[in-house]
């Protein structure tokens, strides 16, 4: 019993900690997505024009947008996933991929 709640306090922490910052949340949602080079060696910057023009709307949904410097690859599509969004939920942070269209 106590190895179960041992593996799920290092677990729990290990989740809050790989969510505690934006920029730790866009790493870690870039290395899950399978893109493990990119999450380590892309710079990660402000989206200041997307913040800037959907400020109340970001506000609102207390999000916040981010553009990598060497973005992933998708085959699939052809494009390059540049533009991410990281949402605050209490004290932790999510990200996705932010399509402008």
């Amino acid at each position: 019993m106590k190895k179960i709640i041992g593996m799920a306090l290092i677990l729990g922490v290990l989740f809050a900690s790989l969510h505690s910052t934006p920029k730790m949340a866009l790493r870690f949602h870039i290395l899950f997505m399978g893109y493990p080079n990119e999450a380590l060696i892309t710079d990660i910057s402000d989206n200041k024009m997307d913040n800037r023009f959907h400020k109340k709307k970001l506000a609102a949904l207390k999000e916040k947008t981010y553009i990598l410097t060497k973005p992933p690859f998708e085959k699939q599509t052809k494009s390059k996933l540049d533009t991410f969004r990281v949402r605050k939920i209490g004290f932790l942070y999510f990200a996705e991929y932010y399509s402008l269209f």
